[in-house]
């Protein structure tokens, strides 16, 4: 089984140099999640236009300004309500721009219509149930693909491309499925 806790701990690591080079230049941590959200106005393009791969690459830097935003915070002591609030909504909207670009190039097809469409509508999901659970007082972090595994798993599909971009987002909407699975059964048991 997979320890979370220490591959966001390997991880953190690893954008260590990152954030402190962004928090010696004074960046705001509300910049970085606005230049995110830019950037995947670039991958939805990208998308759209049929050229997966650099989507693939511009993905990569759009996730490591999503990745990098809240350590910026933290380490600067800038975190701020209205700061989460921002990174948590650009963070919703990249999703849908995104899929918006992906619907865009493949939703002439039913069948691929309704997988890229399951994937958005089940990554919104995974996000609702924690923020939702949190409201309720149950933190629930639960399954693969939360908001970074869904950025890896995209950032890989689309660099793969060939044919197996399309094959990739059925199995990545089955895997987002599963997630929001586990998190209503985690919620369902703390909360009955």
């Amino acid at each position: 089984m997979i320890d979370r806790e220490e591959l966001k701990a390997k991880g953190r690591k690893l954008i260590s140099p990152i954030v402190g080079l962004f928090v010696a230049l004074r960046v705001p941590p509300n910049a970085l999640s606005l230049i995110g959200f830019i950037l995947s106005l670039g991958v939805a393009y990208l998308y759209a236009v049929g050229e997966i791969r650099w989507a693939g690459v511009l993905l990569f830097f759009a996730g490591g300004a999503d990745a990098v935003d809240g350590e910026v915070a933290r380490r600067s002591g800038m975190v701020s309500r209205f700061g989460a609030l921002l990174d948590s909504s650009l963070d919703r909207m990249s999703e849908f721009v995104v899929f918006g670009g992906l619907l865009y190039r493949f939703g002439y097809d039913p069948f691929w219509f309704a997988v890229l469409f399951s994937g958005l509508m089940f990554s919104v999901m995974v996000s609702y149930l924690r923020a939702r659970g949190e409201g309720l007082g149950v933190s629930v972090k639960a399954g693969l693909m939360d908001r970074m595994g869904r950025y890896i798993y995209l950032i890989i599909a689309s660099i793969l491309d060939g044919g197996l971009f399309l094959p990739l987002m059925f199995i990545f909407a089955l895997l987002v499925a599963m997630t929001v699975v586990t998190r209503w059964l985690k919620l369902y048991n703390n909360l009955s």
